[in-house]
């Protein structure tokens, strides 16, 4: 067990054997950050690399040879597997359907009013959520979760004349 700082990337570049340390460097989304351990969750490089929020971010590991995997927020990565160089966080995106039209968003929470500007729905419509067959109406200040496959439908507001 060495003492020293393990540069990730650089030990990839090089084509060297990752040894066994208390501390390593490695590179996510082109920033530097120091971890404890050879071993990370997907989890953990989202925290480090700030995406941990509302919206839902992949964590994908590039190898020395070109390769790359997903790595699942509850999955373990080992540092010292040889060729891991370094990991980038992509934006995990999802379809849904909105007024019978296909909706290509990013999974996360979202406030229905923010969601429905980004689906492209009138501010003065009203939001449903169709679940199970039932049409859920979805207040303005209402947070929802969007994890992909759900099926939205707008309408008048209740009660208004035309």
């Amino acid at each position: 067990l060495t003492e020293e700082l393990i540069d990730l990337e650089e030990h990839a570049r090089h084509e060297r054997p990752v040894p066994h340390a208390r501390r390593y460097r490695i590179k996510v989304d082109g920033e530097y950050y120091e971890v404890k351990g050879p071993e990370i969750t997907g989890a953990a490089i989202l925290k480090l690399a700030h995406r941990d929020g509302p919206l839902v971010f992949d964590v994908i590991q590039h190898f020395r040879d070109g390769r790359q995997e997903v790595v699942a927020p509850n999955a373990g990565v080992n540092l010292r597997t040889p060729g891991v160089e370094r990991f980038t966080t992509s934006a995990k995106m999802v379809q849904i359907t909105v007024d019978s039209r296909p909706v290509e968003v990013q999974a996360g929470c979202y406030v229905v009013s923010v969601f429905k500007t980004l689906v492209s729905v009138e501010a003065g419509r009203v939001l449903d959520q169709v679940i199970g067959g039932e049409f859920r109406e979805l207040s303005d200040q209402q947070t929802i979760q969007v994890a992909g496959g759900e099926i939205f439908v707008s309408h008048v507001r209740r009660g208004q004349s035309s």
